[in-house]
């Protein structure tokens, strides 16, 4: 995972829910052995990471997870403290029960660029404890902390595959192989709005190359010039049960907070409302078939 967010930009997009800030715009690119007339894969991804704030934010939120069966509907609460621009960038998100008390958190932080170290913390009061499953989605949820922290966008190896609509809106489809030390995950798929700068939907996936996840933007405004993504619907494959992660607050912490949750704070230059889901058995056509592989860049002089 390299630098992660959640959900904002101060050039363009947000998150929410979220995610990180980009040190130095390379990195490998691992793209066919000549030239496909299609933009590099790393450079459509740096182009989503700058457009991450460039200030410290608090960002807090709701993660609903839609009654299953004989399970009731679940709700958690979201805080994101996010400071990607710092000497030391950093990340950190923390998941609270309905009563407010403290559940799980994980710290990010980037000593070194692409390599991020992480510390996981449990309970109420928050203790040291051992690292879970970040490919799994959290328990009573259909979200993982990759998921939560958009870590995705760093990984290294990458290919762009070609044009996809989402919604009606042109995007460029990336495919992503995740790195050896996330296990049970063989890449993720973006699809990418190259207008703004913001993922609109991914895919997981996992070693047998099946997809386990789905992750769709619902709702994104522009507030005071930042993008903020106010609605992300998370979809565990095959079963499709559905967890919402909704951003009600988001507080610049420099200067003053920009986004309430009645959604004031600041002209609305323009923004995005889905006002149609997709039917639950929907398939979605890969562009191209699975599994995710990319073969090596090979030099030309």
């Amino acid at each position: 995972m390299k630098r992660s967010i959640f959900f904002i930009s101060s050039r363009t997009v947000a998150s929410t829910l979220v995610a990180l800030c980009l040190l130095f715009a390379g990195g490998a690119d691992a793209q066919a052995p000549y030239d496909t007339g299609l933009p590099a894969a790393r450079q459509l991804l740096n182009d989503v990471i700058l457009a991450l704030p460039d200030v410290p934010l608090r960002i807090t939120g709701d993660l609903t997870a839609r009654a299953r069966g004989k399970t009731p509907e679940m709700r958690k609460g979201v805080e994101m403290l996010l400071d990607w621009q710092a000497e030391t960038p950093t990340a950190r998100y923390t998941l609270r029960d309905a009563f407010g008390a403290t559940e799980s958190h994980l710290a990010i932080t980037w000593d070194t660029p692409r390599h991020p170290e992480y510390r996981y913390f449990e309970g109420n009061p928050l203790r040291a404890a051992d690292l879970p499953d970040l490919v799994s989605a959290i328990p009573g949820t259909d979200i993982s902390w990759v998921d939560l922290s958009l870590s995705f966008l760093w990984w290294p190896t990458a290919m762009t595959r070609g044009q996809e609509k989402v919604k009606e809106r042109d995007c460029w489809v990336v495919d992503i192989v995740a790195p050896d030390a996330f296990s049970g995950c063989s890449g993720v798929r973006l699809w990418i709005d190259p207008r703004i700068g913001i993922m609109l939907k991914a895919e997981m996936f996992n070693t047998d190359n099946q997809p386990i996840r789905r992750f769709e933007v619902k709702s994104f405004k522009k507030i005071n010039k930042r993008w903020v993504i106010k609605d992300i619907e998370l979809t565990s494959l095959p079963e499709k049960t559905k967890t919402i992660l909704r951003v009600r607050n988001v507080e610049d912490q420099t200067r003053k907070n920009y986004l309430r949750e009645d959604g004031t704070g600041g002209d609305e230059d323009e923004g995005y409302n889905e006002d149609s889901t997709p039917p639950d058995d929907e398939d979605i056509a890969p562009i191209t078939p699975v599994p995710i592989e990319v073969e090596p860049a090979t030099e030309t002089p």
